[in-house]
């Protein structure tokens, strides 16, 4: 079995509305989107994934350890 990926998602910004009720944030939507790629191929997204979310916006020193993650994703922004 191979190791999971780290991967550390930076919210960047607060969601539209309707977006943050549904998912919570980017970390979510992005999230869900994973997850709907890896069981596309037959995969479960915490099996290949260890996924961690650091909401940057309104903590901008809640950034990981890089020594804790292997892959860093940067979510957009809402404008």
């Amino acid at each position: 079995m191979h190791q999971k990926v780290r991967l550390a998602i930076l919210e960047c910004d607060t969601p539209l509305p309707n977006t943050k009720e549904k998912y919570g944030g980017y970390g979510g939507v992005f999230k869900s989107l994973l997850s709907a790629g890896a069981k596309a191929e037959g995969l479960k997204l915490d099996d290949v994934l260890d996924v961690t979310m650091y909401q940057i916006e309104d903590d901008p020193e809640s950034y990981p350890d890089l020594k804790d993650i292997d892959a860093v994703l940067l979510t957009g922004s809402s404008t």
